[in-house]
């Protein structure tokens, strides 16, 4: 079954936010490549490109402190530089970040009025920004200013909404975790690779007091490649969903454990990212979610043309998905420390 439509957010403005020697990793290129790819497949004729609203200041607070809100803003006030080794701003970066952080919270709010998927393709990234900015330890914000999941997030909790985040951006989104952490509403479920930046989200990262087994984390070793993507989604993604039943589902959709990426070693394929938008299709269709918004995250290789591409046209339903890799355990001390989260917190066997 084909879904009829999707909205787009995409706005020039990103360009505003950018490195002028060109040389950062999460440079604007990386929004072009993307939507040139979008642009060529046969689901471009049910997507509405849709620009960012103007900023609404007062929603940052609903996932950051006024404290770094206020930094963000007096730091773009001083044009380009670096705040950390990583991330950088210019005199704009507040008000692009604002806008397209209103955008995200704006769709949850949308979709779940029209029944239509959106898409979000925002820069600067998102993920790893927590609540006071830099999270759970972390070094760096990691090329992110402020959290999209999390505004979408909260726009659906407040409509008394379950909602369910899902992050298979490479790396672990410890922002996204930071802000629900002591939150037993909203559950996240995160799959990275393991042992790289931000170095959080290990399987015993499980939530605060109260909010024990709402976080869940899969971190997978170097070179996992499709066949333990497809374990993820057939062993744990997919039971988590049966039990939980969300109203809604937050995506951070980071393509950079495709193979080649430059600061990952995973090596996924279409697979993986079709397999992944088979099941949310599904369960869009299925009328069992009553919205479903996807923010990009990262992916500084082809994963953006070709990740980004399966994963809209499996959704839409305008590319067929049949799975051909069969699934594969991670190594034995992330499987059973799975199986004892799901079984103690989620009465599920895995």
């Amino acid at each position: 079954m084909r879904l009829t439509s999707m909205k787009i957010v995409y706005d020039d403005i990103h360009r505003l936010h950018s490195d002028p020697s060109g040389r950062h990793p999460g440079s604007p290129w990386r929004l072009e490549v993307a939507l040139s790819s979008l642009k060529e497949s046969s689901a471009w004729s049910a997507v509405e490109v849709v620009p960012t609203p103007e900023a609404d200041p007062k929603l940052l607070e609903l996932v950051h402190s006024s404290n770094y809100i206020r930094f963000v803003d007096e730091e773009s006030r001083r044009g380009f530089h670096y705040l950390d080794p990583d991330t950088y701003v210019t005199e704009y970066t507040y008000t692009v970040a604002s806008r397209f952080a209103t955008a995200a919270y704006n769709a949850a709010i949308k979709s779940l009025e029209s029944g239509e998927p959106w898409l979000i393709m925002p820069r600067p990234g998102g993920h790893h920004a927590g609540r006071d900015g830099w999270a759970m330890g972390a070094p760096t914000l990691g090329f992110c200013i402020f959290n999209y999941a999390a505004m979408a997030a909260k726009a659906l909790e407040a409509r008394g909404l379950r909602a369910l985040i899902i992050d298979f951006d490479a790396h672990h989104g410890n922002g996204t975790q930071d802000i629900f952490w002591d939150d037993p509403r909203v559950v996240h479920v995160d799959v990275h690779q393991e042992a790289i930046y931000p170095g959080t989200g290990d399987v015993t990262d499980i939530g605060g007091p109260g909010a024990e087994g709402t976080k869940i984390n899969i971190p997978l070793p170097a070179f996992s490649g499709d066949p333990q993507y497809v374990w993820f989604v057939e062993r744990i993604l997919e039971p988590i969903i049966n039990a939980y039943k969300p109203e809604a589902v937050v995506v951070s959709a980071g393509f950079d454990a495709y193979r080649g990426d430059p600061l990952t070693m995973l090596r996924a394929t279409r697979e993986t990212y079709g397999y992944i938008a088979y099941t949310l299709r599904n369960l869009y269709v299925e009328g069992r979610v009553r919205a479903l918004v996807t923010n990009l995250e990262g992916g500084y290789g082809d994963g953006l043309r070709h990740g980004l591409r399966e994963y809209v046209e499996v959704l839409m339903g305008v590319k067929e998905f049949r799975r051909t890799v069969e699934p594969r355990e991670p190594p034995r001390r992330i499987a059973e420390g799975l199986r004892r989260i799901l079984g103690r917190y989620w009465g599920l066997e895995l």
